[in-house]
């Protein structure tokens, strides 16, 4: 059995036009790569946690849901948003940063169908906890000019 390299999968070989083989390294800086996935697990918290407060507040005792729930869950859905664009971003700056060593020489290169997925999820969390925070504030009275302590007491029955 061979021993491992501590680095076995950060060399490539790059294939050139004339069947010759150039080696270079390939880094990106792990201080980036923990962070942006520390910051992502969060998102995932974030997820988690609104979702308990929606379902607990869409389920309640006679039919009567909770809604005083729903602006927790706007909030936590709105900061899952807001760490993923971090998280995106972070790992984005890593590899912009790797372009433009001068260890490696890059022609062009693309972003892949992930990084897609990753801004569409940021823009889906973001927009629905913004929604939910709007659901959630409070009536607005009809006129702009009346208040509470103007507003005719309603019937009791």
């Amino acid at each position: 059995m061979r021993p491992r390299k501590e680095e076995n999968c950060t060399y490539f070989k790059h294939f050139t036009p004339g069947e010759d083989a150039e080696i270079f390294e390939y880094k990106t800086q792990k201080e980036y790569n923990i962070s942006a996935a520390a910051i992502s697990i969060f998102s995932l918290a974030f997820m988690i946690l609104g979702t308990l407060c929606l379902i607990t507040s869409c389920t309640g005792k006679g039919g009567k849901g909770r809604d005083y729930l729903l602006k927790p869950a706007g909030m936590f859905y709105a900061f899952a948003g807001l760490c993923a664009f971090i998280s995106v971003e972070v790992m984005r700056q890593s590899v912009k940063r790797m372009i433009e060593s001068e260890d490696t020489i890059w022609i062009e290169y693309s972003y892949a169908w992930s990084f897609a997925c990753a801004c569409s999820a940021f823009v889906l969390l973001f927009l629905s906890g913004l929604a939910l925070l709007l659901l959630s504030m409070p009536q607005m009275p009809r006129n702009p000019w009346e208040t509470c302590m103007d507003a005719e007491p309603e019937p009791m029955e």
